[in-house]
């Protein structure tokens, strides 16, 4: 049994007498069986379709015998691949090569239904040149002979070429593509079949090469019949050549005529691929155009051409019908136009004079034609129609390239044990925040450092920008450039900026003041001097209407000896000091062994009580308070005391920054005065230098807000002072006119309503990176404080202590001068026996009267009184008396107190008794 790839014979009859069969052969069942619903078609299936021969896929030797089958079975017009030009010829048979030709043999007894390579890199280089590449790749699969066509001339277009790996080597394609990428390239021409060129473009989406910067141009017919969707949100220009296009009158009433005999073919088996056959219907290959197209033109042609009735070919014998020659040269000769485009063919079968139509590539796959390019008319651009709306995925799956420039929070290098590469080397505020908008806006990114950090000024005298505003205006391989970049009308004039994603404004930076030191006498800070002096009246006055009602209450004068039923006089206990003392220890909660007992002394009593129950609380409450308080020593607490600072102060702003700008544009005449002082001096180049000059002392930097706020919770040497000179905020720039604008403001909008910039500021700036440190507990503070606070309360303490030793050394004094003991002896010597007995304090009792130390006694006298009391020689000792229970020390103060008690009785009892007048004078 002979090897068979497919054979399959389409019998169709004319109108006329003189009928010619069309047969297919393919190596594939599906293709083949929709080739021959294409010949139905072009003859409206006025035929029966050909039966169906054995197939054995995939076999392409078995070609040349499955033509001369179908020559020997009476096919005269066969369609197939190049592989059955040779038997075709010989058994003569008319071939309709489906596939591209590969050699100018095979085209000699066929006729070639597609383009020749030559005039597809025609296309491509008038494509080129219209879109003003310089340099371009050429990726291809097999072999580079369009090269020389496509860049004829090497001034105008340097091509590099490169071979593609082999079909199943993904890793080989995207390291390719890597260094492709690196070495700059942007601009791709792929020479291949529409396969191989899908995989391209997914390759190159994954590694980041469908970029707005990168171009693809696809010399691909069929493209429009793949899915293409997921490549046309990345931005890339990617333009496709095709014959036709699918969506015209002609081609869709092709396909409609196409679809009604394929599904009859098919019969029952057609409800099972209905999806399958729309999707060709709309997408339709171009063979299948192309095939009817010039079926149609060889069926006119025998019916024309009255082609007399020969014997089927014999490859076998070498027979042939030479029907063949005689089809092939009357097409040739003849143009006539189609659904797939203008037929045309030269002397040699290749088709050569024919019309191409370039489509780019749009927003959900859809491929447009804007351009149409002929080998005489050259190429010719369509009409652009006005741009949509703009959608809300304008910026889905697009890769873009992000320029950034460091400082800290907004952009910083990550630091990390491992080695880091791309996008993983970054963090910061901004960071996060393009994270975030990728996020929701479903975009790639990469970012570009800005080598000398500077954002952008421009130049006076030339007008030209430097920076990253530079760089963003002319380097089209730049999309947006975020930063702490300020939105400035003079920066507005260049480029665009979203919505401020932060606001801020211009603050002073300025050394932290040493804290004072405490008031000497802080603990009399609770009350004001007015409310202290008020309350010495009132306690003085209170205490003197106590010593005026205790003597005017009868219950108040009491008797003194309660051993003694009827005293010869009474005493009053409250006297004018012991009402001053009660007053005293009501205020400081101590209380005193004075008690009132008449009615009028305790109302007064009970008044002055809570009066110093209020005052008291009063005070305790408020006093730690304003303990801890620290009085303000800042120097300066404004721009304009700054401005005006006769200290030697000097400040200034980074250069060329925005702050800089906002004094040198000022129209306020204080903003203007100070830009006059700081032009004239050296500015710091950076935050940071600012920073370490505000640190030195005796300067101040101007800056914006939040980077003061930054800086504050990490050194805490350095402080905010005053409030904001200005409103402003930071944005993220991009070219002028971006269509992207409005999708970055929404997603901005909603990062904003959804609270997240207040997290992300609230985490980079107090959080991460040490912030934070400069923060002290509240608690902390008001529970410590140093002895200094408490310095004057121990001074008073020690003065109070000093005063009492004096007064009570003066009162020993007037005692020893007013009561001496011994009158005969002088003052002096009197005082100074007191002050001996003071210091004595083994004294615990000292006698009423008579000398207060008894001399000591000498040897002598010891011996003598020894011997006076000793007993007689001889004589019996007498019992010793029975121990006391108590020890002498104990028994020696029990005698010393009853004594002092009973002293005190009697001298009371005496004074009364020896100053009668005294008595009744003072009320008894």
């Amino acid at each position: 049994m002979r090897a068979r790839l497919l054979t399959l014979a389409v019998l169709l009859s004319a109108a006329t007498a003189q009928d010619i069969t069309i047969g297919v052969v393919g190596a594939e069942p599906e293709r083949a069986a929709m080739l021959a619903a294409a010949v139905d078609a072009a003859q409206n299936m006025s035929g029966p379709p050909a039966p169906t021969a054995p197939v054995e896929p995939r076999e392409p030797l078995a070609v040349p015998v499955h033509v001369c089958d179908q020559a020997e079975s009476g096919v005269a017009v066969g369609v197939g691949g190049g592989a059955g030009a040779a038997a075709a010829a010989r058994v003569g048979l008319a071939l309709l090569l489906a596939d591209a030709a590969t050699s100018d043999e095979q085209r000699l007894a066929a006729l070639d239904l597609f383009p020749h390579a030559d005039v597809l890199a025609e296309a491509c280089a008038a494509l080129c040149k219209a879109k003003e590449w310089r340099q371009a790749v050429l990726l291809h699969e097999g072999s580079a002979s369009p090269a020389p066509l496509l860049a004829p001339l090497a001034d105008e277009l340097v091509l590099r070429a490169r071979q593609l790996p082999p079909p199943g080597d993904d890793d080989a394609l995207r390291n390719l593509l890597l260094v492709l990428k690196k070495s700059g390239a942007r601009n791709f021409i792929v020479w291949s079949g529409a396969v191989t060129a899908v995989r391209v473009l997914d390759a190159a989406q994954r590694v980041g090469l469908l970029a707005e910067r990168h171009s693809y141009l696809l010399p691909v017919l069929d493209l429009h019949t793949e899915t293409l969707a997921d490549f046309s949100y990345g931005g890339a220009n990617i333009t496709a050549l095709r014959l036709f296009d699918p969506e015209s009158k002609e081609v869709r009433q092709a396909m409609t005529t196409w679809r009604a005999a394929y599904v009859e073919r098919l019969g029952d088996a057609a409800e099972a691929q209905v999806e399958q056959i729309d999707q060709v219907v709309t997408n339709p290959p171009s063979e299948l155009v192309l095939v009817q197209d010039v079926a149609k033109l060889m069926f006119n042609a025998a019916k024309l051409l009255r082609l007399p009735s020969l014997p089927a070919g014999d490859c076998a014998r070498g027979r042939a019908a030479f029907h063949a020659d005689t089809l092939l040269n009357y097409v040739r000769s003849e143009e006539d136009g189609g659904a797939g485009g203008g037929l045309a063919w030269a002397a040699g079968g290749a088709r050569r004079t024919v019309r191409l139509h370039a489509a780019e590539l749009a927003r959900g796959g859809r491929l447009e034609t804007v351009a149409r390019w002929g080998l005489d008319a050259g190429l010719a651009w369509n009409a652009r129609p006005p741009p949509p709306p703009l959608s809300g995925d304008v910026m889905t799956n697009r890769t873009f390239v992000i320029l950034i420039a460091m400082n800290q929070p907004y952009v910083m290098r990550q630091l990390s044990p491992n080695r880091l590469a791309g996008n993983d080397r970054y963090e910061g505020f901004c960071i996060e925040l393009i994270e975030r908008l990728s996020q929701l806006l479903h975009f790639n990114y990469t970012f570009i450092e800005q080598p000398d950090g500077a954002y952008g000024t421009r130049n006076k005298t030339t007008g030209e920008w430097n920076g990253m505003m530079r760089r963003l205006m002319d380097d089209p391989g730049i999309d947006f450039a975020i930063t702490d970049l300020s939105i400035t009308a003079e920066r507005e004039e260049v480029v665009d900026f979203t919505t401020p994603f932060m606001n801020l404004g211009i603050s002073i930076m300025f050394s932290k003041p040493q804290p004072p030191e405490p008031a000497l006498f802080a603990f009399l800070l609770p009350f004001s001097r007015g409310v202290w002096v008020g309350l010495a009246l009132a306690y003085v006055g209170t205490s003197l209407v106590l010593f005026a009602v205790g003597r005017l209450c009868p219950e108040e004068w009491q008797n003194p000896y309660p051993c003694v039923e009827e005293p010869p006089a009474l005493e009053n206990q409250f006297t004018l000091g012991n009402a001053l003392w009660f007053n005293l220890g009501a205020v400081l909660l101590q209380g005193s062994e004075i008690a009132p007992v008449a009615y009028g002394t305790r109302a007064v009593a009970s008044v002055w009580w809570l009066f110093a129950l209020v005052i008291t609380s009063s005070y305790t409450a408020n006093l730690a308070t304003l303990l801890a308080t620290k009085t303000s020593t800042e120097i300066i607490h404004n721009v304009r005391e700054l401005a005006e600072n006769d200290l030697g102060i000097e400040y200034g702003a980074k250069k060329d920054g925005s702050t800089y700008t906002f004094f040198e544009m000022s129209n306020n005449p204080l903003y203007k005065g100070m830009f006059e002082k700081m032009k004239d001096q050296k500015m710091p180049v950076s935050n940071q230098e600012g920073i370490d000059r505000v640190v030195e002392g005796n300067y101040a930097f101007l800056a914006e807000s939040t980077t003061i706020e930054y800086t504050v919770e990490r050194n805490c040497e350095v402080v905010m002072v005053g409030d904001q000179l200005d409103s402003k905020g930071y944005g993220i720039a991009m070219k002028k006119n971006s269509v992207y604008r409005q999708a970055l403001n929404l997603a901005l909008l909603n990062l904003q309503e959804a609270g997240v910039l207040r997290n992300m500021k609230q985490s980079w700036w107090k959080e991460k990176h040490g912030g934070g440190a400069c923060q002290k507990s509240e608690e902390r503070e008001s529970e410590e404080m140093s002895m200094r606070n408490f310095r004057g309360l121990f001074y008073v303490l020690i003065v109070g202590c000093g005063i009492g030793v004096v007064i009570s050394t003066c009162d020993l004094a007037w005692a020893a001068w007013r009561h001496p003991r011994d009158p005969e002896r002088p003052f002096g010597a009197r005082f100074w026996a007191e002050l001996r007995f003071v210091f004595r304090f083994d004294r615990s009792v000292k006698p009423v009267r008579g000398p207060l130390l008894t001399p000591t006694p000498t040897a002598s006298a010891r011996s003598t009184a020894r011997s006076a009391t000793a007993p007689e020689s001889g004589s019996r000792r007498s019992p010793s008396p029975r121990p006391s229970a108590r020890s002498p020390s104990a028994s020696l103060r029990s005698r010393s107190a009853r004594r002092s008690s009973m002293h005190a009785a009697s001298a009371r009892l005496a004074r009364h008794a020896s100053h009668p007048r005294e008595s009744l004078r003072d009320g008894y």
